[in-house]
């Protein structure tokens, strides 16, 4: 669909994320133009624009469906289209939102006599399957029960201290790895940098740094340690529930 040598972004398993996880997934691809993303990821963008979700998020996502919806309908003819529409006929009807479902009818107004009746075919598929509802997981909280607490509290505790001899002391992740420490210092700052002052929600800022990292055991401990280093050294500021670039 996109010009040839162009490559297309793709973020997996959006219909399946959290609100937090996918806040972040979205974050780069709701400034894209459709032609710059995969069908299959536009289809998914689609759906979550239809679905409840926060109301932050259901706002970008709607704001950038109706965007998207006028890019649809002024795709040009040929091979732009017809990929386009092709793309979408080899999804599953069910994976289609309503919303994409309309944006591609429009293209009727302006389409030659092939795009109407690739559009006659799409329209037939889809009155034979619904889209489907996406509803996202929550995050699981942990609670603790009144026999769970109480047995907490009855358990023996390791005194505070010196550690055993004959055992060391664990040392954070990042200063075993040097590379830890600098990939969230260089993620976090470039980060910060496309935001300025509005900044970013500390959760999702997090959450981005973590998915972004190549250090798959990378923990929140371990990147708001680091953040909070950088804001010793006057980098960054955290003012609220805000991370913003000094």
């Amino acid at each position: 669909m996109a010009e040839l040598g162009v490559q297309k972004e793709n973020v997996d398993n959006l219909r399946r994320s959290d609100a937090t996880t996918v806040s972040v997934l979205v974050a780069d691809l709701l400034r894209l133009h459709i032609e710059r993303i995969e069908t299959a990821c536009v289809a998914d963008l689609f759906a979550l624009a239809d679905a409840q979700l926060p109301s932050a998020l259901s706002a970008d996502l709607k704001n950038w469906a109706t965007r998207a919806s006028r890019d649809i309908v002024d795709l040009p003819e040929g091979p732009s289209r017809r990929a386009f529409l092709a793309e979408v006929g080899s999804l599953p009807a069910g994976k289609v939102a309503n919303r994409l479902r309309e944006a591609i009818k429009g293209m009727a107004g302006n389409g030659s006599a092939e795009t109407i009746a690739t559009l006659d075919e799409l329209a037939r598929a889809w009155e034979a399957e619904e889209a489907e509802n996406v509803v996202l997981p929550t995050r699981p909280t942990k609670t603790v029960t009144g026999a769970s607490a109480a047995a907490a509290s009855a358990a023996p505790r390791k005194a505070v201290g010196a550690p055993k001899r004959g055992f060391a002391a664990k040392t954070p992740a990042a200063d075993v790895d040097p590379r830890r420490a600098a990939f969230v210092r260089d993620d976090a700052v470039s980060r910060l940098k496309e935001y300025g002052e509005k900044g970013l929600k500390e959760s999702i800022f997090v959450a981005g740094i973590k998915h972004r990292s190549p250090f798959k055991d990378m923990t929140e401990a371990e990147i708001k340690s680091e953040l909070r280093r950088l804001e010793r050294e006057r980098k960054v500021k955290h003012t609220g529930e805000r991370w913003m670039i000094r």
